[in-house]
């Protein structure tokens, strides 16, 4: 009997949606902490047998999720919050009649809100001296 293993003879199982689940959210987590994509292909390949394409597929969903997770609408979900933490802090110190950290609280909503007018910047430059010299013609014979 002759036994010949052919490389394609041995077929990489195809995985379980959780196990694909589970490396997503495992790159999700390396990226997050910074892991550079060399070292994310390295632990891919040799944790769990795939290739550096497979990896750049995942990373791509791990990037788009970051992009859903934090685009705008996040901005303005944190926006909110924040202004309504002011509310409640600008309450509190109006109660106890801290009216100075009151004013700051209305300052920095203004500013959140973008209702201060921009704030100027001045600069300033030193005027700077030019020395020109001229060869005489008697110095170039």
């Amino acid at each position: 009997m002759d036994v010949r293993i052919n490389r394609f003879s041995i077929m990489a199982e195809k995985s379980t949606n959780a196990e694909i689940e589970l490396r997503i959210a495992t790159i999700y987590e390396m990226v997050v902490k910074g892991a550079s994509r060399k070292y994310i292909v390295r632990y891919g390949s040799e944790t769990w047998n795939i290739t550096s394409r497979q990896i750049d597929d995942y990373l791509k969903i791990v990037y788009n999720e970051i992009k859903e997770t934090y685009g705008e609408d996040y901005k303005k979900n944190i926006l909110t919050k924040q202004l309504a933490q002011l509310d409640d802090l600008y309450v509190k110190n109006y109660t106890i009649e801290d009216f100075r950290e009151c004013r700051t609280i209305i300052e920095s909503k203004n500013k959140m809100l973008g209702l201060n007018p921009p704030d100027k910047i001045e600069t300033f430059s030193q005027p700077k001296t030019i020395t020109i010299k001229y060869k005489r013609s008697e110095d170039t014979q």
